[in-house]
C-alpha cells in the first residue's frame, strides 16, 4: 500500500474522521497513545467499509477505488489507516518534546468528540435503562452461600493475580536456596543451608496436615512387610478417601459454592432412609395410627380375631358342659369341640403370614428330598434350607420341612427373621481375626484376607458371607462337606470372633494397632 503524504498529522486525522461520518463510527473516542491492537466489531464492519468506498474519491487513491469488498480486507486497510494516523501523531508528539514544547493540544484531540456520537451514547443508555428485557429480569441465577450481594474480593482479577505473582516470588526463593545446598562446600555449609530450606518450606509452602500422614505412611509402607503392609495399605487408602470427602465440601473452595446446599438435602434423605431401615432390621418401626385404620390388612385382622375369639367362647362353653355330660350327649359334645378345633385351626393358618424385612436378601443352601416306604405308599418330604442377610453385618439361616419345595420354603422364610446374629465386621470388609470352628464332623477355618484380595470360599460359605457384607475372607472346610453342618459350623465362628473391644472388655487392657508399639 502506497504512503499517504500528509502535511499536517492533525487535519489529517480530523479529516479522515469526519469523512467516516458521525453515522458510521467505530468508537467513541480514538486513542493515540497507544498503538491500534483491537478488532472492530463485526456488527460494523460491512457498512462501514461500503459507506468509506461511496464517500472517498475514487480519483484520488486508486487503492480505496480498488478495494475489496470482503470484510477481512477492509477491515485491515481501516486498521492500517489508523496505525498510519497514530504513528504520525507520536512522531509529532516526539518532535514537540524534543524541540521543548507542549503537547497538550495534541493529547486533547484524544477527547474530542469529532463524530458526536456521545449525546446519541447517552439517549440509548437512558433507553435501555427505561425499556428492560423481560428475558434479562427472568435470567436464572445461581445458588450461593454468600448472604450479601457483594462480589468476594478474594476472587477478583487483582486479588487472584497477587496471589500469583507471591507463589511465584516463593518458588523463585526456594529454587534459589535449593541451588546454594547443591553447591555448599563442606558440611557446616549444607547443614545450614537445609535448616533455612527447612524454615522456609514451614512458613511459607506448608504442606497439610492430611498431606503430611499420606507421606509418613507412604514411606513406612516401602519398609513394611506381612500383617503391617496390610493395615498400612488399608489406612492410606482411607486416608486419601477422606482427603476427596474433606476437598469436596470444602466451603472455603468456590467450586463448592451452591453445591453443598443442593447436596445436604439428598444426604438427609438418605440418612432418613438408612435410619428406617436400620429400625425395619431391629423390628422397632412401628406403623402410625392414621395408616393403620386404613390398613386392608388390619381389617382382615380384626375380622379374623373376632371370629376366633367366638370359636374361643364356644369351645370354653362346650367344655364346661362336657364335664357334666355322659353317654350320647357327650359324644356329640365331643364332636362338636372337634369341629369347631378344626375350624380355629384353619383360621390361624390363614392368619400366618411370613415375615419380610425391608433390606434383607434370602438365599437357598440346600434342598433335600427324603421317601418313606410305607404300605399305604411312599410318603415323600422336602428339607429346605435358606439364609438370610442385609449385607450389612445381620445374617440368620432356618430349616423347615414339607410335602412340597414351595411349602418348605414359606416356612424356612418365616423361620429364617427369627433367627439372626449380628457379625462384627473389621473395617467393613473382613473379620477381625483368623478362626477355627467345628461341628460333629465338620471343621471350618477362616482368615481375613487383604483389601481388594476377593472372597476364596466355597459356596455355601462364600453365599453365607456375602449375605454378611463380608468381601475379603479367605476359607477352609475340613472333613464332613454337609451343607447343614457347614453352616451351624460357620455361624458358631461368627458368632465367636472377637473385636478389638471384645478384648478390652476382656483382659482390661488398652487395644492399640501393633504399629504403634
Amino acid at each position: 500500500m502506497s504512503t499517504i503524504n500528509i502535511m499536517s498529522k492533525s487535519r489529517v486525522s480530523k479529516a479522515i474522521l469526519t469523512r467516516l461520518g458521525p453515522a458510521h463510527s467505530f468508537s467513541r473516542s480514538i486513542s493515540t497513545s497507544q498503538p491500534w491492537n483491537h478488532d472492530l466489531p463485526s456488527q460494523t464492519q460491512v457498512s462501514t467499509i461500503n459507506h468509506i468506498e461511496s464517500r472517498l474519491p475514487r480519483n484520488r487513491n486508486r487503492q480505496f477505488a480498488s478495494m475489496p469488498a470482503s470484510n477481512t480486507v477492509g477491515d485491515r486497510i481501516v486498521r492500517e489507516l489508523l496505525a498510519q494516523v497514530e504513528r504520525d501523531k507520536q512522531r509529532e508528539r516526539d518532535q514537540r518534546k524534543k524541540a521543548g514544547l507542549g503537547t497538550a493540544d495534541i493529547d486533547a484531540e484524544d477527547d474530542e468528540d469529532y463524530m458526536g456520537v456521545g449525546p446519541l451514547i447517552e439517549r440509548l443508555e437512558k433507553e435501555n435503562l427505561k425499556h428492560v428485557d423481560p428475558g434479562l429480569l427472568n435470567m436464572r441465577e445461581e445458588p450461593t452461600d454468600s448472604e450479601s450481594d457483594e462480589e468476594d474480593h478474594r476472587f477478583t482479577y487483582e486479588a487472584i493475580q497477587k496471589r500469583q505473582e507471591i507463589l511465584q516470588k516463593k518458588y523463585k526463593r526456594h529454587d534459589e536456596l535449593i541451588k546454594n545446598f547443591a553447591q555448599s562446600d563442606n558440611i557446616d555449609d549444607s547443614f545450614k543451608w537445609m535448616n533455612r530450606i527447612d524454615k522456609f518450606e514451614e512458613k511459607h509452602l506448608a504442606i497439610r496436615p492430611e498431606y503430611r500422614v499420606i507421606g509418613d505412611l507412604m514411606n513406612r509402607l516401602k519398609e513394611a512387610s506381612g500383617k503391617d503392609k496390610f493395615l498400612l495399605q488399608h489406612k492410606l487408602n482411607r486416608a486419601i478417601r477422606l482427603v476427596k470427602w474433606k476437598e469436596a465440601y470444602d466451603p472455603n473452595n468456590p467450586a463448592n459454592y451452591g453445591v453443598i446446599q443442593n447436596m445436604q438435602s439428598q444426604h438427609d434423605a438418605e440418612d432418613s432412609d438408612a435410619e428406617k431401615e436400620k429400625q425395619l432390621t431391629k423390628g422397632a418401626l412401628d406403623d402410625d395410627d392414621d395408616e393403620e385404620e386404613f390398613d386392608d390388612m388390619k381389617e382382615t385382622d380384626d375380622i379374623l380375631m373376632e371370629k376366633l375369639n367366638f370359636i374361643d367362647r364356644k369351645l370354653e362353653e362346650k367344655l364346661a358342659q362336657l364335664d357334666h355330660t355322659f353317654g350320647r350327649r357327650g359324644k356329640v359334645l365331643e364332636e362338636e369341640i372337634r369341629d369347631l378345633a378344626e375350624e380355629r385351626n384353619s383360621l390361624t393358618e390363614k392368619k400366618r403370614r411370613p415375615l419380610f424385612r425391608k433390606g434383607f436378601d434370602v438365599k437357598l443352601i440346600d434342598v433335600n428330598r427324603t421317601c418313606k416306604v410305607t404300605k399305604g405308599g411312599q410318603l415323600i418330604k422336602y428339607t429346605v434350607m435358606l439364609a438370610c442377610g442385609n449385607y450389612n453385618g445381620v445374617i440368620g439361616f432356618a430349616k423347615a420341612k414339607g410335602p412340597a419345595v414351595p411349602t418348605a420354603c414359606q416356612k424356612a422364610h418365616e423361620k429364617c427373621f427369627q433367627n439372626l446374629h449380628y457379625v462384627d465386621r473389621y473395617e467393613d470388609h473382613t473379620i477381625a481375626h483368623a478362626i477355627q470352628t467345628s461341628y460333629k464332623k465338620t471343621k471350618v477355618y477362616l482368615w481375613p484376607g487383604p483389601t481388594q484380595g476377593g472372597m476364596k470360599a466355597g459356596r455355601t460359605v462364600q453365599t453365607i458371607l456375602n449375605l454378611a457384607g463380608l468381601k475379603n475372607v479367605k476359607s477352609k472346610v475340613v472333613g464332613s462337606r454337609n451343607p447343614h453342618n457347614t453352616v451351624k459350623a460357620l455361624f458358631k465362628g461368627l458368632n465367636a470372633i472377637e473385636t478389638p473391644k471384645d478384648v478390652q472388655e476382656k483382659f482390661g487392657r488398652v487395644v492399640v494397632e501393633s504399629y504403634l508399639l
